[in-house]
């Protein structure tokens, strides 16, 4: 089992339109592997039931991806995003995902729990109860836990990202540079904002090309990748991520394919 966050991840969202894209399974693997991938990020939950990737009609094929994965030696980790709400809710949400990650026999798990609207409600009581449960459930099988949420945490109002990230082993922040005036200037930023967290500090790369944090065109996105990845070399960060699969354009997955991390 591969319980630890190094070298280069990617982010998957909707598990079935990827390898449909990449034409089967094993050219998926092979994909990964040409690109240097450590670790594959999939989505497994979403607040407390399943993501369409875990649900039973698409189980086979989740792991059928699994399996080709870890025989190239690339870990598989899974992903949710909790909502909260009540403490009770919370922590049902954390038992979901453990079981998930049971079911699915995977390496590790990230907690997308991200400030703002629409996202995790409930406060400190709520966090706590979610992040401590699940810190409990993935120490009693072995697994690894990330928090992987907003780069910046103060820019979120009543966002309890530090009842989060106590209970995780590793924090993966969400360093979507695409808008930013530079990659460097973002990444900064990331890490100061994250000095307090003693943690690995396993940033994630704007990987598409659209708002919100990507980049404007597929030049771009490669362009700032290459700098994103010489930054992540020169801080001598453990391992780095991308968001997501399905979003890289061509221009960025031909930098993966050349840089090794």
């Amino acid at each position: 089992m591969i319980n630890t966050l190094s070298g280069r991840c990617m982010f998957v969202w909707r598990l079935a339109p990827v390898i449909k894209a990449e034409m089967d399974v094993a050219t998926f693997v092979r994909k990964a592997k040409a690109a240097h991938l450590s670790g594959v990020w999939i989505k497994i939950a979403d607040g407390d039931g399943p993501y369409e990737n875990a649900r039973p009609a698409n189980l086979p094929l989740f792991k059928q991806v699994r399996d080709g994965l870890r025989a190239e030696g690339i870990a598989v980790w899974g992903w949710q995003v909790p909502y909260g709400g009540s403490v009770e809710h919370a922590k049902q949400e954390a038992i979901a995902c453990a079981d998930l990650a049971d079911q699915l026999e995977l390496d590790g798990v990230l907690m997308d729990a991200e400030g703002g609207k629409g996202y995790f409600t409930g406060g400190v009581a709520a966090a706590e109860a979610y992040a401590s449960t699940l810190q409990d459930r993935m120490a009693a099988t072995h697994r690894g836990l990330a928090m992987c949420g907003n780069d910046i945490p103060g820019n979120f109002e009543n966002y309890p990202f530090a009842a989060f990230v106590k209970h995780a082993s590793f924090n993966a922040p969400q360093v979507y540079y695409g808008g930013s005036p530079s990659v460097v200037n973002r990444l900064s930023r990331a890490v100061e904002a994250n000095k307090p967290v003693k943690l690995p500090f396993i940033p994630v790369g704007a990987g598409w090309v659209g708002p919100d944090g990507g980049c404007a065109s597929a030049s771009a996105c490669a362009e700032k990748a290459r700098e994103f990845l010489r930054l992540v070399k020169e801080h001598q960060f453990t391992g780095h991520s991308f968001w997501h699969w399905m979003g890289v354009p061509a221009a960025l997955w031909e930098v993966l394919f050349e840089i090794k991390p």
